[in-house]
């Protein structure tokens, strides 16, 4: 689902060769306005739901991921299924894979797809990580970001054309705001840190670097240019 009418273009520009010509499902998917009643009764709907799939005995280490991924109900789940229609043999990108709420949805509307699931961030991964061991035939987990996306999918040997459907879900998820050390949080105090890719690149400047180093000036340029500042 690309809301976005800019994203939609930065789409066009760097993916339009890998997805499917004839594909109907690539358009701008309109909101849909919901009432708080709405939200919390479409969340627990969602948070009921489940894969069709194996069992599997969990580790530690797992549970705890299997516990954040269900920190994150994306509200608007049902109509990014019904936007992208997911059918038998489809391929479908999903950018912003996040702790997996919209891949889970596509798969249990129909489990006969394949999903790549990228996200930048290495939580994120590690959760895509272990879907795709229960579900090897259905999801790859690519780490990376957007910039990165075409070169990941040619390296898991995506072909030119074969994707049916791209969704970006952009923005903080819950599973990163209520981190107190990932520093996202408006509600709990933590370190400024706010890198998207947590510790994956260690020398990455951490929003505490950023607004003890730059100046007034700088500052101010970077919240205009990227915080929609006027």
């Amino acid at each position: 689902m690309l809301r976005y009418p800019y994203f939609y273009r930065t789409y066009n520009r760097l993916f339009s060769h890998f997805v499917d010509s004839g594909a109907s499902n690539l358009d701008v998917c309109p909101h849909t306005i919901h009432t708080a009643v709405a939200l919390h009764t479409e969340s627990k709907a969602v948070e009921g739901t489940a894969l069709c799939g194996p069992q599997k005995v969990y580790s530690s280490e797992e549970k705890e991921l299997e516990a954040m991924a269900k920190l994150h109900i994306p509200v608007m789940v049902d109509q990014v299924v019904h936007c992208l229609a997911p059918q038998k043999g489809q391929v479908f990108l999903d950018m912003t894979f996040g702790s997996g709420g919209h891949t889970r949805a596509i798969l249990q509307k129909e489990p006969d797809v394949m999903v790549y699931a990228l996200d930048r961030d290495p939580v994120a991964y590690a959760i895509a990580e272990q879907l795709s061991r229960l579900y090897p035939t259905q999801i790859q987990a690519l780490l990376g970001q957007f910039s990165q996306a075409e070169a990941l999918l040619m390296k898991a040997g995506v072909q030119p054309g074969t994707i049916d459907g791209i969704l970006m879900d952009l923005g903080c998820s819950s599973m990163q705001l209520d981190a107190p050390e990932r520093g996202f949080s408006l509600r709990k105090d933590g370190p400024l840190d706010m890198r998207m890719d947590g510790d994956r690149y260690p020398d990455t400047p951490t929003a505490s670097d950023v607004v003890n180093a730059l100046d007034q000036q700088a500052l101010a340029s970077i919240l205009r240019a990227y915080g929609e500042e006027k």
